[in-house]
């Protein structure tokens, strides 16, 4: 029986513990919560700007 190598996680397993650890989660949220924000606020802007010329404001 030849000498193998210990299973090791493979690249993908490695970035999935690696982006599950806490401090990352946390950041992943924060920019997930912003980014929605922005998008929030352009969709506001957009409908005020296309139905603005109806408001008369």
């Amino acid at each position: 029986m030849p000498n193998t190598e210990p299973d090791r996680p493979g690249m993908a397993d490695r970035l999935f513990l690696k982006i599950t650890q806490p401090n990352n989660l946390a950041r992943i949220l924060r920019w997930a919560w912003l980014i929605s924000l922005m998008m929030l606020v352009f969709g506001y802007l957009i409908i005020y700007f296309r139905i603005s010329e109806y408001l008369n404001i």
